[in-house]
């Protein structure tokens, strides 16, 4: 029976996600607004996938049965999804997401939350205490068809940009879409999702899905940070010393958060910024995004953080230094 799966949010990641999924035989509901989706509505989505400059494949995939475009979710007749993916961005609320999502959903609908921020419900992982605090924010966020052992954990590992509405480039894909259960009981639902993945894109299994998240996340933060501070794409950082050891210094900021609540880090510091750096061609998203005056989303991302080590009673000194030093840069050239 073919999987009806939704993916709430058009930009180059839910693009992309909807395409691999799509070729792997799912039915596919791809939320898009604007431009975006008016384009798709009438010409089709495409994707051109490259490895740092060389192309691997292209997809051009027109509205059909198997394939639909909607800017809405009120005016689907209720019926329950498999999967739901929201790809949206860090800035979205979600609540109102789950708030609109929540008459699709049933126990045994997987909701999907690819992460570059801290998520709410990353403090599932640590201990009892911590837990706690966050009960009031949990229970405002689940719903009477939502609970907690409907999530599944995701990262992503690659970069991607829409160069026009319609059109998606993905420039480089190092470890593509992480995927892992939170619970247990979907461990084989989420296995067969992975490999549905695999067939277009890549999917590692990762062993913590919560180590796996905080790790991107800070990763994201210090990447973005430091090659804002210093207006560089990754080749330039990459022969920047004094860049370089900023980024380890947030890095290993972010490790010690891990290792003080006995949470398995599984690739050094170093590694990872050996790892981004050798996708030379790429500059990071939000500096794309401060060069076109466009909307950057450093605050929420350092928010996740400030509300994270708030709770741990940890301090982040170094890179709450960085963090004030761009964002006065930032957001008063605005």
């Amino acid at each position: 029976m073919k999987k009806i799966t939704l993916i709430y949010g058009g930009g180059a990641m839910g693009s992309f996600l909807a395409v691999c999924l799509h070729k792997s035989g799912h039915k596919i509901f791809f939320l898009c607004r604007g431009k975006n989706y008016q384009r798709i509505k009438k010409s089709g989505l495409k994707i051109s996938v490259f490895n740092n400059k060389k192309i691997l494949s292209k997809f051009h995939i027109y509205e059909n049965d198997n394939f639909i475009v909607i800017n809405s979710l009120k005016k689907l007749k209720k019926f329950f999804f498999n999967n739901i993916f929201i790809t949206t961005k860090i800035t979205s609320s979600l609540e109102k997401i789950f708030l609109n999502i929540e008459k699709f959903v049933n126990n045994k609908t997987l909701i999907i939350t690819p992460c570059t921020s801290i998520p709410f419900w990353w403090f599932l992982c640590l201990e009892d205490r911590y837990v706690t605090l966050f009960k009031k924010k949990i229970k405002s966020i689940f719903l009477k068809n939502i609970n907690r052992k409907n999530l599944v954990g995701m990262t992503m590992w690659l970069s991607g940009k829409i160069l026009k509405p319609g059109e998606v480039v993905i420039k480089h894909i190092q470890r593509g879409f992480p995927i892992k259960e939170v619970f247990i009981k979907n461990k084989q639902k989420v296995k067969k999702l992975r490999n549905d993945i695999n067939e277009t894109c890549t999917s590692p299994n990762v062993k913590n899905i919560f180590s796996e998240i905080f790790i991107k996340s800070i990763n994201s933060l210090a990447f973005n940070l430091i090659a804002l501070k210093y207006n560089q794409n990754n080749f330039q950082l990459k022969n920047n010393k004094k860049a370089k050891k900023e980024i380890l210094d947030i890095l290993e900021e972010g490790d010690y958060i891990l290792k003080k609540n006995n949470i398995k880090i599984y690739q050094t510091p170093r590694s990872r910024i050996a790892q981004t750096l050798r996708s030379t061609a790429h500059t990071m998203s939000m500096l794309n995004a401060y060069k076109m005056n466009k909307k950057i989303e450093l605050r929420e991302l350092w928010r996740s953080f400030e509300k994270t080590i708030k709770i741990l009673k940890i301090k982040m000194k170094k890179t709450k230094s960085h963090y004030n030093f761009v964002k006065k840069k930032v957001y008063e050239s605005f």
